[in-house]
C-alpha cells in the first residue's frame, strides 16, 4: 500500500475523485487480472462504490469490461493523452542529437517545452564528465529565468512578455533584474540563440537555441547547462556553433516527420 497522505495534502479535496484516481491507476498497473472485487479489497473501498467508479469510467470510454470480469484501460483515453504523446515524439525525433551535442561539448544538454507561463524539462542528455550540472526531466522553471525561458518568450508579443514578466515570482529577480531578461529577448530573435550567465543560480550558466514545428511555431528549446568555466569567452562562439548545428539538424529531422 503507498504511504497515507497527509491531511494538509488532501486538504480541500473530493474523497470520491481521489478513490476513482487510485481505482484508475491500479488497472492500468495491472497484469490484466483487475476486477471489481479485487480493487475494491486492495484499495479498501466498499464494493458499491468501486463498482460504481468502474462502471463510470466505462461510460465515459476510458475503460472496458474484459473477460472474467476484469477491466482494462480503452483507447477513449487516447485524446487526453495527446499532447504527452506529441511531446514523446519529439523527444524521440531529437534524442541522438543532444547525446551527441553533449558529448561533443562535454555539457549537459536538455530539452524543454512551453506550459503556459513556465518551462518544463521533459528530456536531458547528461554530461560526459564526472562533476557536470544536471537537469531533472519534470523540472519547472518561470519563463523570466535563464536563456530557455527567453527563447519561449522571443516567440511572443511585447505585451504577452510584459503579463509574464509582471506575474513572475518574486524570486526571479533575486539574481537578474527585468532589462537582462529584456536583453536575452533580443539575443534570440536576433542570432537565433542566448546565454545566460546565471539568473537562476550564479553557478548554472546555460545557452539555449529553439526548435520550431512546420509552421514556424515555436515547438520546443535545447539548452546546454555548465558552470561559468564551461562558457568562458575563450569557447562560448564554439559552444554556439555546435548548439545552433544540433538545433537545425533537429528542426530538418522535425520537418522531415511532419512531412
Amino acid at each position: 500500500m503507498p504511504p497515507k497522505p497527509t491531511a494538509a495534502k488532501t486538504a480541500h479535496t473530493v474523497p470520491v475523485l481521489r478513490k476513482a484516481v487510485r481505482v484508475l491507476e491500479a488497472v492500468a498497473q495491472s497484469s490484466g487480472d483487475a476486477t471489481a472485487k479485487s480493487l475494491a479489497a486492495s484499495l479498501r473501498i466498499s464494493p458499491t462504490t468501486c463498482y460504481r467508479i468502474l462502471q463510470s469510467f466505462v461510460a465515459e470510454g476510458w475503460l472496458r469490461p474484459a473477460a472474467n470480469g476484469t477491466f482494462e484501460l480503452s483507447f477513449g483515453l487516447v485524446p487526453l493523452l495527446r499532447p504527452l504523446l506529441r511531446h514523446e515524439l519529439l523527444i524521440e525525433t531529437v534524442r541522438e542529437p543532444l547525446a551527441r551535442l553533449a558529448k561533443t561539448t562535454g555539457l549537459t544538454a536538455k530539452l524543454t517545452v512551453r506550459q503556459v507561463d513556465d518551462a518544463v524539462t521533459i528530456h536531458s542528455a547528461a554530461s560526459p564528465k564526472g562533476t557536470a550540472i544536471t537537469s531533472r526531466v519534470g523540472s519547472v522553471v518561470s519563463l523570466a529565468f535563464g536563456s530557455s525561458g527567453a527563447a519561449f518568450l522571443s516567440a511572443l508579443p511585447d505585451a504577452d512578455i510584459a503579463r509574464i514578466l509582471d506575474a513572475a515570482p518574486t524570486e526571479a529577480w533575486k539574481h537578474q533584474e527585468r532589462a537582462d531578461v529584456l536583453r536575452r529577448v533580443r539575443e534570440v530573435r536576433k542570432s537565433g540563440c542566448c546565454f545566460d550567465g546565471g539568473s537562476y543560480q550564479p553557478q548554472i550558466n546555460t545557452l539555449s537555441a529553439p526548435l520550431y514545428a512546420p509552421d514556424r511555431g515555436l515547438l520546443g528549446v535545447v539548452t546546454l547547462l555548465g558552470f561559468p568555466a564551461d562558457f568562458a569567452a575563450t569557447v562560448r562562439p564554439a559552444l554556439i556553433r555546435e548548439l545552433k548545428y544540433t538545433a537545425g539538424g533537429c528542426n530538418q529531422l522535425i520537418q522531415g516527420h511532419a512531412a
